[in-house]
Formats: structure tokens, C-alpha cells, sequence
């Protein structure tokens, strides 16, 4: 209890975005930006037919998430799409639908280079099932997703598919297998190394079910009440590749919508690769939204969209609105852990959501204070920064990209019934820190003997120096 006291205490010590001299500021280093691709050629390359009509929309949204392997050239990233090019629409009821421009689109993940102002494709693999039918983008649970429509809002059973992915955060192992994770379920899946879905790990209760995949309903229940569309959106795998962190994107409708939208409380889950079980979850306290945007007047505009594992118990979480976001490290701690506890209970009042800021709820403040959170990044410290950065890597201790999602860069013209395609490209922004990270996950892989990227680096003991033509740690 001292130490939940001690803690609370601490929220007011929360580090500020710089505010110093220009020279010390963050800088843009480069913005790289992908060329058009159409999506039907790209699309049909990696499932065959499975595009019969793009409708004239060009590849993008993929920057729904960014990933580097802290053991490949600096230049290398995974990016993945969400569920495809959609548009908002109105059912004949006068109800919200989810208009799918593209319903044969299934998620592309892509392994790029970066390079000055250039973006190159180097790979390109579609999500499928093993029999190597696209997954989809579309919604899995007919009353529990968002209405799928067409671009005229008409619904139909067809626009329903339990095996579609609206996936927002990727990794990729040593062995090639990915991991990802999508807002529907909300879900955790692992793919193979030619991105074929192997398990999908999804809340205990929900009501898919299928032949086609394996299933593992063992989520905690209480992530049913996700809020549609605001799934998982966020993931990260540790150094060692043991473990992946889950940032689900929004608080939980939890025990209301009126709650849930209001609240500045959202949920990690950690999973342990090794033993395939969820092992812990933590909570993430947003700033006020006035903070991470200005322009914002709502909490429910935030959103948790990265994470990066700089070591196993360091991570760097993003936090943002469609305007502007900030970057901040956090510290896992056992003593936070909540999983399996009274905040997995929708019987709990009050509860872990009705969290609205300090002084709000003492217990879960004190259980967001134990993540030592500081700030160490403010996008609006670069003016040229896009809207929607939704993909974070490290690349050093002092650089990072970014990405955004540029959403298909469409719009659905109603009058004429066409596509019209707009000026926001992808784009993958290289940023010098003004302060150097606490670690990266290259630092912290350093083993006597073992190759290195970064000359000069240091860990412990160790430093990344020239050995011949290779970079080694050494004493």
C-alpha cells in the first residue's frame, strides 16, 4: 500500500515535452514517401483474383504499423495495412455503416527500404488461410462489429467474414513468423513466415468460431466491450523475442459508452511467446486530450496506436489524436499487474474506465504511476509532421521513424458514384531526438563477440566498435 501511495504521488512528476533552446529540439533528418501502386495489381499478386475492381484506389494505409528488427540494416521496416479502402456511410435506416470500396482486399504486410526520399517495396505478402484464400478486411460477428456496407450502404451477409483481419500492429521473429493484432476482436493472431494465419487469440466468449483457423478464446471476457472499430492497435515484441505487449487502442466501454469515452485509462496486455499465455496487463493513463492535441475538446479522441519494446520491461507508447501524438517510455512492474484481478470484472464499481485524470480514482492512479511515465517526444515540435502517425520504430538511441496512415488517400464521391483519389501519400519521416533514449533493442541484444549496427553505441561493458569490415561489441 506505501508503494501504491508513493506512486500516486509521482503522476505529478511526469516529464513535459522540450521546451529549451532550438538547438536542442527534435529535427526532421528525411521524409521518404511510397510511389502509387495500384491495389488490384498488388492485391492480385499476392492472392490471385482476389481483386476484381479497385474501384481505381491506389495502395496505402500502410502505416498502420511500423517494425524494426533491431538485427537488420537500418534502412529495413515491416509495415502493415488495415482492413482495406472504406468509407462512411447511411443505411437505409438512417444508422452509421462502414461503407468496403474493395471487399476482396485482404491486409498486405511489406517489407520496404528507406532510403533518402525513396521508398522501395522488397516484399509483399497478403494474410491468408491456409488454403491461400485471402483473409478479408472484413467484420467477423454480425451485432457485435460495426455495420459493414457498400459504398451505398446496403448490408449483407456476404460483407461478413469471421476470418477478416482489421489488423494495426505487426512483428516479425528471427524465424520469420509474424505476430499481428486487429481491432474486431479484438484479436492477437500468429502468422507463418508467408503470412498464413496459424492462431487467433480473441476474448474469452466471443462468437466466432471457424475450420479454417485455430482459436484460442483466452482474452480476458471484459475486452468484448471494446469499442468498435478501437480493438488492438498496438504491438511490440521484446529483444529476446519472449514476449509481445498488446496496447489496446481505447478504455473499454466499461460498465457504459458514457464511461468508456470519457475515460484516460486504456489496457496492455503482455503474452509470453514460449508458453502461447497472456502473463500480465497494465494500464496506460492517457494525458488530457488538450495536452496531446490542442485543437481536441473530447477524451474519446485519444488513442494508443504504437508500441516499441526497448528492452523487456521498457517501452515507448504512443499516445495521439488524428492531429498531433506524443511519445513516452513507461516501465512494466509486476506490482502493476492487474490481470486475472477485480479490473478484469465487469461487476467491479467503480470501474478501472471511470479513471478521468488525477484525483479521479486513487486505486487505478496509483497503478498508473508505477509505470514511471515521461515524455520524451511532442510532434508538434515538426511542423511538417502528417496527421494519423499510427507506426513507430527505433532506429538508435537517438533517431526514430515514423509513418502515417494516409487511409487509402480516397474519397467516395456520392453524386458521381466514383473514387476520387487525394494528395496524402505514405510517408516515413526519419526524427533526431533532442534527448537520447534510456536503451534501444540493439543495446539491449549486446553480447560479447555478437554484430552490431551502431559504432559507438554502448552497453554495460561493452562497446559497438570496427572489428576488420565488422561492427562487433567488444571490451
Amino acid at each position: 500500500m506505501k508503494k501504491l501511495l508513493a506512486a500516486a504521488l509521482a503522476v505529478a512528476l511526469i516529464q513535459i515535452p522540450f521546451a529549451g533552446n532550438a538547438a536542442d529540439a527534435p529535427s526532421l533528418v528525411s521524409t521518404a514517401t511510397l510511389g502509387d501502386i495500384s491495389l488490384k495489381n498488388v492485391s492480385n499478386a499476392a492472392v490471385t483474383d482476389a481483386v476484381s475492381d479497385d474501384q481505381g484506389v491506389l495502395l496505402g494505409g500502410i502505416g498502420s504499423d511500423l517494425y524494426h528488427d533491431p538485427s537488420d540494416p537500418k534502412d529495413i521496416f515491416y509495415v502493415i495495412t488495415d482492413r482495406g479502402p472504406n468509407n462512411d456511410t447511411v443505411q437505409p435506416d438512417k444508422s452509421a455503416g462502414t461503407g468496403f470500396v474493395v471487399p476482396g482486399f485482404s491486409p498486405i504486410i511489406m517489407k520496404v527500404r528507406i532510403t533518402g526520399a525513396d521508398v522501395e517495396v522488397l516484399e509483399t505478402k497478403a494474410i491468408t488461410l491456409k488454403n491461400r484464400k485471402g483473409v478479408s478486411g472484413l467484420p467477423n460477428v454480425k451485432g457485435y462489429d460495426a455495420v459493414p456496407t457498400d459504398v451505398k450502404g446496403i448490408t449483407s451477409s456476404a460483407l461478413y467474414n469471421v476470418a477478416g483481419q482489421d489488423s494495426e500492429g505487426i512483428v516479425r521473429l528471427s524465424n520469420g513468423q509474424y505476430w499481428i493484432v486487429d481491432e474486431y476482436a479484438p484479436s492477437l493472431t500468429n502468422l507463418t513466415s508467408d503470412a498464413v494465419v496459424k492462431r487467433r487469440y480473441v476474448p474469452t466468449n466471443w462468437l466466432g468460431s471457424s475450420t479454417e483457423f485455430s482459436i484460442s478464446k483466452s482474452i480476458p471476457e471484459i475486452y468484448l466491450k471494446r469499442k468498435a472499430n478501437r480493438g488492438f492497435e498496438a504491438l511490440a515484441v521484446t529483444p529476446d523475442e519472449r514476449t509481445l505487449f498488446i496496447g489496446l487502442q481505447s478504455p473499454l466501454l466499461n460498465p457504459s459508452s458514457t464511461v468508456g469515452n470519457a475515460s484516460l485509462a486504456t489496457r496492455i496486455l503482455r503474452f509470453d511467446i514460449r508458453s502461447k499465455t497472456f502473463t500480465g496487463e497494465f494500464v496506460f493513463g492517457f494525458e488530457k486530450q488538450s495536452v496531446v492535441d490542442a485543437k481536441s475538446t473530447k477524451a474519446s479522441d485519444l488513442k494508443l496506436s504504437a508500441l516499441v519494446a526497448l528492452d523487456s520491461d521498457t517501452l515507448i507508447v504512443q499516445e495521439r489524436t488524428d492531429n498531433s501524438f506524443l511519445l513516452s517510455t513507461i516501465e512494466i512492474e509486476n506490482s502493476a499487474n492487474i490481470l486475472g484481478t477485480k479490473w478484469d470484472l465487469a461487476s467491479t464499481t467503480p470501474s478501472l474506465e471511470s479513471y478521468t485524470g488525477a484525483g479521479t480514482h486513487a486505486e487505478v492512479e496509483a497503478l498508473i504511476a508505477l509505470a514511471q511515465k515521461k515524455i520524451i517526444f511532442n510532434s508538434t515540435s515538426i511542423p511538417t509532421m502528417p496527421m494519423k502517425i499510427e507506426g513507430v520504430a527505433v532506429i538508435d538511441s537517438n533517431h526514430i521513424v515514423v509513418v502515417n496512415d494516409n487511409d487509402f488517400n480516397f474519397a467516395y464521391n456520392a453524386t458521381t458514384g466514383k473514387v476520387e483519389n487525394g494528395s496524402t501519400k505514405s510517408s516515413f519521416l526519419t526524427i533526431k531526438l533532442a534527448v537520447a533514449l534510456p536503451t534501444t533493442p540493439e543495446i539491449a541484444l549486446a553480447k560479447f563477440g555478437k554484430a552490431c549496427l551502431t559504432e559507438g553505441a554502448k552497453s554495460a561493458d561493452l562497446t559497438c566498435k570496427a572489428n576488420g569490415r565488422d561492427l562487433r561489441w567488444r571490451k
